[in-house]
């Protein structure tokens, strides 16, 4: 039974709410997603009152949503609650749906107050709730065999229909069971994903067919998976908008039509043979766009063809050239944020940015813009790990997504409510957040909050995660010490040993009786590089003592930076101590 398959394809996830609501084990269900008057007469065919409930975005944008249950009295409760209000994601609210969903109490609260806390059924059960599971819940073990069989059940029928084999399929169930096969094919049979435009062209490592890469939907927000087209149309948008002509302090756009047309492949219309500059003069950035390309923009597609050539624009570059423009999300207040752009004011001293000027490098964003585009760049380079191996030594990401999902409270935008997270083998060390996060950092903010999760991401300690070099840590003791890091200064007229430094270090002790053996003791620089192998002073239980006189394995003097000294133990790798080298 493989949950992964189906995770991202919207008509299972409806079919198995339906199963999970109609069998009275959810009380209620919700889908946020379009609900047609064909879908609901399938909602309808198994015995499913249906409530639309309005929900408001703090741009005013509204959002149309639909619960389902046995009981009208349910769904018409939610309604009576919820119907047109703003999204907001308190505690309160929170409660109040895990009561309607049917989620355990426990699993609730500590929701609230851990988030996604570790437990027993992550990468197994897990991804049959819809709801997060409570470390020591004493509910879920009940709960388990009954998803487990709804799952299989809603699985086996949509294999069964999804391969072509309705006929057979419902002439081999009972008289009794007909309504009920019906329901599900009929389901199948307008659910199954169809390319809406043939304008959207196959993308190279499209893995989840929503004609975007891992790198592009991390770039603009909608990552893991998501409707993609409609980002495309926002960007011909903008770019309409924009003021014709230079322009000294906004972003502008200068047209070179040229003699001749070309005739779109796809729907036969014609354009001009020639292109659009989009400039940035604030950030000196430019991207041209042939006409053709914004042709297939206004139809959802990044992709474009001219004369049988296919091509695509350069998705990071546009979202940076355009950067200026978007500040939607900056209406969500960060904390501790003296001059409000987004960057708490311990991040501004150590990303050495002006605790009172929100555009310390007056580059058209704001400084908690200008660090979190920095930090997704970064990001959308990794490799994404679903169900692979992980690559030993380089930094990778880890998605875990579940069933479920969750609007963005600012635009509305829809997100799986799982989260990824980010590893670093090499510092041993990883950090964990909601996918909505992500979205949030794509459009400039560390802050976040959609209907089920919302937070703040440290971009310090994703900064030294990531190993970016973006801070002047010797400048700022406290970070040092916060982040773990041991400053060390070379040379130093206090130290003897004729320049060579001791360091102590302290493994983990998860076994009173634990032997360690200690294979190698490596410098590495923060980008993985070996510097040098170092040797071994004292050994005694789980701490041992090395020396180094900073230099590399050629006898030169390394420069100023930071460096990790890793100890390779009963033949794994663990990570050992961090250092801050300052000459």
């Amino acid at each position: 039974m493989n949950t992964y398959k189906v995770i991202n394809d919207d008509s299972f996830q409806l079919l198995y709410l339906a199963l999970l609501t109609s069998g009275k084990v959810k009380p209620l269900s919700r889908w946020e997603k379009g609900l047609d008057h064909q879908k609901k007469k399938m909602l309808q065919r198994f015995d499913l009152s249906i409530e639309p409930v309005t929900r408001i975005c703090a741009n005013g944008k509204k959002l149309h949503e639909f619960v389902f249950s046995k009981s009208a009295r349910y769904s018409g409760s939610y309604r009576e609650h919820f119907n047109n209000r703003i999204l907001q994601n308190t505690q309160e609210d929170k409660r109040i749906e895990g009561f309607f969903f049917g989620y355990p109490s426990c699993c609730v609260e500590n929701f609230i107050h851990h988030g996604y806390s570790y437990n027993p059924y992550i990468g197994k059960e897990q991804n049959l709730f819809f709801h997060w599971i409570c470390p020591n819940c004493r509910i879920t073990p009940s709960l388990v065999p009954l998803y487990t069989s709804i799952f299989q059940e809603a699985y086996d029928l949509f294999e069964s229909e999804y391969n072509d084999q309705r006929t057979r399929f419902i002439s081999k169930v009972t008289r009794k069971a007909l309504p009920y096969a019906a329901a599900v094919t009929f389901l199948l049979s307008i659910s199954n994903p169809l390319r809406a435009d043939t304008h959207w062209l196959p993308v190279p490592g499209d893995n989840d067919n929503d004609y975007m890469n891992n790198s592009e939907e991390l770039i603009t927000g909608v990552f893991p998976s998501g409707e993609t087209h409609s980002i495309a149309q926002s960007y011909t948008a903008i770019i309409d908008s924009l003021p014709r002509g230079v322009v000294t302090d906004s972003c502008y756009v200068i047209e070179h039509p040229a003699y001749g047309f070309y005739n779109c492949p796809i729907c036969g219309e014609s354009h001009n043979m020639g292109y659009i500059t989009v400039h940035n003069p604030m950030h000196e950035l430019e991207i041209e766009i042939p006409y053709m390309a914004l042709h297939f923009m206004e139809h959802g597609s990044f992709s474009y063809v001219i004369e049988n050539d296919t091509s695509r624009l350069d998705i990071s570059l546009l979202d940076k050239t355009l950067a200026p423009l978007d500040t939607l999300h900056h209406s969500l207040i960060t904390p501790d944020d003296t001059d409000n752009d987004g960057l708490n004011d311990t991040a501004e001293q150590y990303f050495d940015m002006e605790i009172n000027d929100p555009y310390t490098h007056d580059i058209g964003i704001d400084d908690g813009h200008e660090i979190s585009q920095l930090l997704i760049e970064r990001i959308s380079e990794l490799p994404v790990i679903e169900n692979g191996t992980p690559p030993p030594d380089s930094i990778y990401i880890e998605t875990q997504q579940v069933y479920g999902i969750e609007d963005c409270t600012i635009c509305g935008r829809t997100q799986n409510m799982g989260f990824a997270i980010i590893h670093n083998p090499l510092q041993g060390t990883s950090i964990t957040f909601p996918f909505m996060g992500l979205h949030y950092m794509s459009h400039g903010r560390f802050v976040y909050e959609g209907t089920t999760n919302q937070g703040e991401i440290d971009p310090i300690e994703l900064c030294e995660l990531l190993e970016m070099d973006l801070a002047i840590l010797e400048e700022y003791p406290e970070f040092v010490e916060k982040y773990g890091y041991e400053i060390i200064h070379f040379p130093n007229p206090y130290r003897s040993n004729d320049g060579i430094l001791t360091l102590s270090i302290q493994l983990e002790n998860t076994c009173k009786n634990s032997v360690y053996e200690i294979d190698n003791i490596n410098i590495y620089s923060l980008k993985g590089g070996l510097i040098k192998t170092i040797d071994i002073l004292n050994h005694h239980d789980n701490e041992f003592t090395v020396l180094w006189n900073g230099k590399d394995s050629y006898g030169e003097d390394v420069s100023s930076g930071i460096y990790i000294i890793k100890a390779e133990v009963n033949g794994s790798k663990n990570i050992c101590k961090k250092v801050v080298l300052i000459r």
